[in-house]
């Protein structure tokens, strides 16, 4: 096809493709298609690739909350096992430690004899049977099951571990020429002798208040082992002890059931002031450790018909009554 042109005064035919002629050219065309597909594909590989996001791996665990008014704390299984640790170690620490030559501390108020008190001293003497309801002591079996011992004041018997001597000081037991005071010391140093190192005891001589054997003045008083030094300063602080004062006895007895022992033995000459019935209740309901009380009765003469608060008093705590008459002590 031909269009038509004016050319000064004539017409003149021009082919149809004169128009293509003035199109962009074909290799530019190419370049421009060549960069976008480029730009294209560079924005196709910068973009995330977009799908499920993926969590990293996390521990799961159980945690404990503890709520008071005022916080809340949690409690993970690395608290609960650090705690656990800690508890083992503190137990095995706690069972490694040696027990023979050690105290067991028991705090308790008491009056200890003065300088003076201690001064004097007082002949022991040999003791015999004679007196009614005497025997002698420190004849106790020894070695029995569970390292358990055996021994005796005056006949009554206990058996256990742990022995404490409740020990009447007033000043009747200086009478009879001072025969009641030197036998209850030779009977009590008789039934230290059946104590060995892995068995507890503990003295307690009374008047109107308790004095407690207590070689160690920089601790409190305390329930020891019976170790041959601590039995040997046992035997020095009976010898030199004294009698003197009035008498007051449930104090005593209630101290010496603090200490949670297995055996008391409870001696006295005072038929007054007797233990009275609250007092007698009082004794059995601090008796936690069901310790058995043997009462030793000094008299003189046979002794009175029926039954008297020491004879109750054993009777209510598992133990035995012995009544001594002092008038037939050598």
């Amino acid at each position: 096809m031909f269009a038509q042109a004016v050319v000064g005064d004539q017409h003149v035919a021009i082919p149809s493709d004169y128009r293509v002629a003035r199109r962009v050219p074909a290799w530019l065309m190419s370049v421009a298609l060549h960069t976008c597909l480029l730009v294209l594909a560079a924005l196709l590989i910068r973009s995330p690739t977009k799908g499920p996001a993926v969590e990293p791996n996390r521990t799961a665990g159980i945690a404990l909350v503890q709520r008071s008014q005022t916080e809340t704390t949690y409690f993970t299984e690395e608290d609960m096992a650090a705690e656990s640790l800690a508890s083992a170690t503190s137990v095995t620490d706690s069972s490694s430690q040696p027990s023979p030559n050690t105290e067991i501390t028991v705090e308790f108020a008491v009056q200890l004899p003065s300088s003076e008190e201690l001064s004097s001293s007082t002949g022991l003497g040999q003791v015999l049977p004679g007196a009614i309801g005497f025997t002698t002591g420190g004849e106790g079996a020894r070695g029995l099951t569970g390292g358990q011992t055996r021994t005796q004041v005056f006949g009554a018997e206990g058996t256990g571990n742990k022995f404490i001597y409740v020990f009447d000081r007033s000043a009747s037991m200086e009478g009879f020429q001072g025969r009641p005071m030197a036998a209850a010391k030779s009977q009590l140093t008789a039934s230290l002798n059946d104590l060995e190192s892995v068995h507890q005891f503990q003295i307690v001589f009374y008047n109107e208040e308790p004095a407690v054997f207590h070689p160690d003045r920089s601790r409190p008083p305390s329930i020891l082992f019976a170790s041959d030094e601590n039995k040997t300063l046992a035997k020095s602080f009976v010898e030199h002890m004294t009698a003197l004062g009035g008498t007051r006895h449930v104090e005593a007895l209630v101290l010496a059931l603090g200490m949670s022992p297995d055996v008391i033995f409870f001696l006295t000459d005072a038929a007054e002031p007797q233990l009275t019935p609250a007092e007698l209740s009082t004794i059995r309901r601090r008796n936690r450790s069901e310790a058995t009380i043997n009462a030793i009765e000094f008299g003189s003469g046979p002794r009175p018909r029926g039954e008297n608060f020491l004879m109750r008093l054993a009777r209510e705590n598992h133990g035995k009554h012995v009544y001594v008459d002092v008038s037939k002590l050598p």
